[in-house]
């Protein structure tokens, strides 16, 4: 049996909303697991992901086949786009495609949280969408999706330098102030408003941070200048993707391509080589093809 699986990147934090937000972007990878015997050990890169994702599916219920796996690399691993999601997410999918869905969507999404660590990531890319994710006493993820401006456009800077997530959280903030959480908050809420009302004039106030931005900014010198130069290209709002090195802005009308051409220009400027792509939030999330 052979199942074919995509699989949106995402962009998660979207600034102050750390390990809580997360929304699917109109990029993808595509991923195609095979029983029978593997075509190289499936714990060696892309693949390794994708079987983590088929071994959960299978933990409940029995050991999984054999499988050839190929994945197509469509979104960069390690910048802040969301790969890993993807690539587990394929392999839930495919798992459970393989067991004849005895999976439902809440069951992916407390399986894929539990491989990721966090489900900012994992529940867009299983629901597609903006989702709005939290935790209840158990551990559960509780979500809930989120409205978007129909015009809303994502301009996203791509580095060709890796910045492992684990490796940036460690140099987060342990403890933070009351002023500091309030600031977050305040902002998250606001975020998740304004987004939902299509008010782009609030939005660069609403995409502030004090809880990892500014340590990974010291990490990636250019992140501040690549901001900068989104906005005055006439971005509403502009924020690291998830643990980075992704930058990313949100656009409306036609300014995208003066966007993504000053992001690149301020990247270089400052020695960061890479690429800009113009894309948008999608509604849908992974699926079998």
């Amino acid at each position: 049996m052979k199942v074919t699986v995509r699989a949106p990147a995402t962009t998660a934090n979207l600034g102050p909303g750390f390990d809580c937000l997360g929304m699917a972007l109109d990029i993808w990878t595509a991923v195609t697991v095979e029983t029978g015997k593997p075509n190289g050990a499936p714990e060696h890169g892309l693949s390794r992901l994708v079987w983590q994702g088929v071994q959960a599916a299978f933990e409940s219920v029995g050991s999984p086949p054999e499988v050839k796996i190929e994945a197509d690399g469509g979104i960069p691993i390690a910048r802040g786009l969301g790969a890993s999601a993807a690539l587990r997410a394929a392999g839930l999918l495919a798992g459970n495609a393989l067991l004849d869905n005895v999976h439902d969507a809440d069951a992916l999404l407390a399986m894929g949280t539990r491989l990721e660590g966090h489900p900012d990531n994992m529940s867009p890319c299983l629901l597609g969408g903006f989702q709005v994710n939290a935790r209840d006493a158990s551990g559960a993820v509780l979500h809930q999706q989120a409205s978007l401006p129909e015009d809303l456009e994502v301009v996203v800077f791509v580095p060709d330098f890796e910045m492992p997530t684990q490796e940036s959280r460690r140099k987060l903030p342990r403890q933070l102030s009351r002023e500091d959480a309030v600031f977050n908050v305040s902002r998250a809420a606001l975020l998740v408003a304004a987004l939902a009302a299509g008010n782009y004039g609030v939005l660069d106030e609403a995409t502030q941070d004090r809880i990892h931005q500014p340590v990974r900014s010291e990490i990636f010198t250019g992140l501040i200048p690549i901001m900068t130069a989104a906005k005055e290209g006439g971005a509403a709002a502009a924020y690291l993707s998830g643990g980075g090195s992704t930058v990313a802005a949100f656009v409306r009308g036609d300014v995208s391509e003066r966007v993504a051409r000053l992001m690149t220009q301020a990247a270089i400027s400052k020695g960061f080589s890479g690429r800009s792509i113009v894309t948008k939030p999608t509604p849908r999330g992974a699926h079998v093809v």
